[in-house]
């Protein structure tokens, strides 16, 4: 796909191969060395373009290999690229996760300045541009979903898994009052779905979290409650944090002691 002719010559100081890679992946905004290969079929020329076109300030550099490519009006000024296109191309195994997997689905209270990437290896974090890229380990590396975002295929957890993922790790959602109102926002659950997802976890304090959130925001069936509460341990868990907490006796959990305000501006 080419960009229009009056936007091809804006880009007139261009060489005609570095306005063809310009051109053709102009569409995707955030592109990797791998997207320039692809159209060269020579991995040093393909570095070489791409230092090129940064040096003339048509592509920013994110991090080793990844590049958000500049508008022609934003050539030589500031950009901030998409952040979930950017996410996107950070790892070849990843889920757009958390809080940032709520933004995708639509559900989330507020809008951050930080994208949750899960992985199943290892990778630092990176910040560009005030953006957090922040790559989280999981073991539990199921549950994702494509989603389609503004011509490029993204890979999330769908909405059960997300629900699981923010609850695992309530830091991650936002906080609890954040986690609170995105989960009010969320407009149907499959349960049986969530079900599968908890005992694929198989970690008892999720069980106790998951239920007491669920009872929490009275809109989950009596007959699922009933069933994680068959699942439950003798252990006392936290909800979130250890301070200025009040026990729980149905769901074996200490929770903030100012809960009850929290759910009710949720």
């Amino acid at each position: 796909m080419y960009i229009s002719i009056i936007v091809r010559k804006m880009i007139k100081s261009l060489s005609p191969t570095e306005q063809m890679i310009y051109s053709k992946l102009y569409p995707k905004r955030v592109i990797t060395t791998m997207d320039v290969f692809r159209i060269l079929k020579d991995r040093h020329r393909s570095v070489d373009y791409l230092t090129n076109l940064r040096e003339k300030g048509f592509v920013q550099k994110i991090r080793r290999g990844v590049y958000a490519i500049l508008p022609p009006d934003a050539v030589g000024g500031s950009f901030l690229p998409d952040k979930f296109l950017v996410a996107g191309k950070l790892r070849d195994r990843y889920y757009i996760s958390h809080h940032s997997a709520l933004e995708l689905h639509g559900v989330a209270e507020s809008t951050f300045n930080t994208v949750y990437i899960s992985s199943p290896t290892y990778q630092r974090s990176l910040t560009h541009q005030g953006v957090t890229y922040r790559i989280v380990t999981t073991k539990h590396f199921f549950g994702m979903e494509e989603i389609q975002y503004k011509g490029e295929q993204l890979l999330a957890s769908d909405l059960e898994k997300t629900v699981l993922d923010c609850i695992k790790r309530i830091k991650y959602a936002g906080g609890l009052e954040e986690l609170l109102k995105s989960l009010s926002n969320i407009p149907y659950v499959n349960y049986e779905k969530l079900w599968r997802y908890l005992k694929k976890f198989d970690e008892k304090v999720l069980y106790h979290k998951t239920g007491f959130l669920l009872e929490t925001l009275k809109r989950t069936p009596v007959s699922f409650l009933n069933k994680i509460k068959g699942e439950l341990g003798g252990t006392v868990y936290y909800l979130y944090g250890k301070k200025n907490c009040v026990y729980n006796r149905d769901w074996n959990l200490m929770i903030p002691e100012n809960l009850d305000e929290l759910v009710r501006f949720a």
